[in-house]
C-alpha cells in the first residue's frame, strides 16, 4: 500500500545502518508505559517519605525504555541547575550485574556506582590505600591493604550526598536476589534504604517479578517503598486491544520502508507471540526490519518476520511467568477479610471497590423484606376483602 510514514523521507536514501538505527531509536509513547511513567515520575516528585520506588513487570514490556525517558526529563527540568552547578546530577543509573557464581557482589555493585556517579576518583578509591613490607633480606614481601566494602559504600554516599541525586536508578534490579537466604534477602534491601536515608536520594529499582521477593520483607520496607506495575496488553479487554494494535500501526509508520507495511491485521499474531508486551515486538520488528533492508525489499512481510518470532515454547514461559507475577497485584477478598479480622473489623461480603453506597445508585431498587411468592396456575392476585358487607365483588 502507498506510505503514509512519519519517518524523514531521506532516510529512504541513507545506508542500511543509518535506517535501521532510525528505527532502533524511535519510541512509541503508549497508553501502558504512559500510565507507568506518570505513576514513577509522581513517586519522585512526591514521595511522601518513601526510599524505594519498586517498579515491576513482565521481561519485554518496555521498563529499559521507560528508565531512560525518565532519566530524559528529569535532566530536561534541571539544566539551568546543572548549568549553575557543574557537580550537580539530578539522576544517574546502572545496570546490576548478575553474579558468575554465588552472591550478590557489593563491592562491584559500588563501584559501578561511583562510575555512574562519574566520580573523578574512582580508581584511586578502588585501587590499594596502603602497603607495607614486612621481613627483612631475601624473605621481604610486600603486602597491599585494598580498600574493604565499608569504606567503598562510605565513599558512593559522600559521592551521592556531593552530588545532589535526586534519583537513583537501577535496572535489572531482581538480581539483587542473587543470595543464599531469605535473611540476606532483608539484609540487601535494608542496605538500599539505609543509603537512601544516608544521600536523600531516592533509589528505583526496575526489574521482572523476581523483583516481588522483596516486596513485603518487613513492615519497615512496605512503610518506605512505592510499588508500581507496568502491566503488559491484556486481551480480556476491548480497550487493550485497540491501544495494541495502534502500538503496532505506530511502529509501521517509523519504518523507513518504501512501502509502509500492513501489521495491525495481523495483531492476534503479534499477540500471541509477545504476549502483550511492547517490548518484545520492538526487538523483533528490529530483527525483522534489519532482514528486509539487507534484502532490499519494498517492505516488511511475513518472510522477515518469522524467522524471528518468538518460539512457542519461549512464550509458554514467559506467560506462565507474568500471570504468576500479576496474581500477587489482585487484592483477594479472603486476604481483605483477613486484614479486617486482624485489625478487629467486621468481615466484608465483597470489596470494598465494588461496593455502592445505596444513595449513590443512579435508580435504587427498592427494599422488600418479604420474599416473592410464586402463585399456582389459578390462584388469585392478592388484595384486601371488603368487609362487612353483602355485596359481591368480581
Amino acid at each position: 500500500m502507498t506510505s503514509q510514514a512519519r519517518f524523514p523521507r531521506q532516510l529512504l536514501q541513507a545506508s542500511i545502518p543509518e535506517r535501521l538505527a532510525y528505527f532502533s531509536n524511535c519510541t512509541v509513547v503508549h497508553r501502558r508505559l504512559k500510565e507507568a511513567y506518570d505513576s514513577f515520575l509522581e513517586a519522585v516528585i512526591n514521595p511522601g517519605g518513601a526510599a524505594l520506588v519498586f517498579l515491576f513487570g513482565p521481561t519485554g514490556v518496555g521498563k529499559t525504555t521507560l528508565l531512560y525517558q525518565v532519566i530524559k526529563v528529569l535532566i530536561e527540568k534541571n539544566l539551568s541547575a546543572m548549568e549553575l552547578d557543574p557537580g550537580f546530577i539530578p539522576v544517574a543509573t546502572m545496570e546490576a550485574r548478575s553474579p558468575e557464581s554465588g552472591n550478590f557482589d557489593w563491592k562491584d555493585y559500588y563501584k559501578s556506582v561511583l562510575v555512574a556517579l562519574a566520580d573523578p576518583f574512582i580508581e584511586y578509591k578502588m585501587t590499594p590505600r596502603s602497603s607495607r613490607i614486612y621481613g627483612s633480606g631475601k624473605a621481604q614481601h610486600l603486602v597491599k591493604s585494598t580498600a574493604n566494602l565499608s569504606s567503598i559504600r562510605a565513599d558512593v554516599e559522600y559521592t551521592m550526598s556531593q552530588r545532589q541525586l535526586i534519583a537513583f536508578l537501577v535496572d535489572e534490579a531482581q538480581r539483587f536476589s542473587k543470595m543464599t537466604s531469605g535473611r540476606r534477602l532483608q539484609d540487601q534491601m535494608d542496605a538500599i534504604v539505609s543509603m537512601a536515608g544516608m544521600t536523600n536520594t531516592l533509589h528505583g529499582l526496575f526489574g521482572t517479578y523476581e523483583l516481588l521477593e522483596f516486596r513485603n520483607l518487613s513492615a519497615q520496607l512496605s512503610r518506605r517503598s512505592i510499588d508500581i506495575h507496568f502491566q503488559r496488553y491484556q486481551v480480556e479487554s476491548v480497550e487493550d486491544i485497540k491501544d495494541f494494535k495502534r502500538v503496532l500501526k505506530s511502529f509501521a509508520c517509523q519504518m523507513p520502508l518504501p512501502e509502509e507495511p500492513e501489521l495491525e491485521s495481523h495483531w492476534e499474531y503479534f499477540y500471541e507471540r509477545s504476549i502483550g508486551c511492547v517490548g518484545i515486538v520492538k526487538d523483533w520488528l528490529t530483527q525483522a526490519l534489519r532482514k528486509a533492508l539487507d534484502a532490499e525489499a519494498s517492505t516488511l512481510t511475513e518472510l522477515h518476520l518469522k524467522p524471528y518470532a518468538p518460539s512457542v515454547s519461549k512464550c509458554m514461559q514467559m506467560i506462565t511467568e507474568a500471570i504468576e507475577g500479576e496474581k500477587a497485584f489482585i487484592e483477594d477478598e479472603t486476604e481483605l477479610n483477613l486484614l479486617r479480622q486482624k485489625l478487629g473489623l467486621k468481615r466484608i461480603s465483597s470489596p470494598i471497590t465494588s461496593q455502592t453506597p445505596e444513595n449513590n445508585k443512579v435508580n435504587p431498587e427498592p427494599k422488600s423484606n418479604k420474599a416473592r411468592h410464586k402463585r399456582k396456575p389459578g390462584e388469585r392476585n392478592p388484595h384486601r376483602d371488603i368487609i362487612g358487607g353483602s355485596e359481591n365483588v368480581s
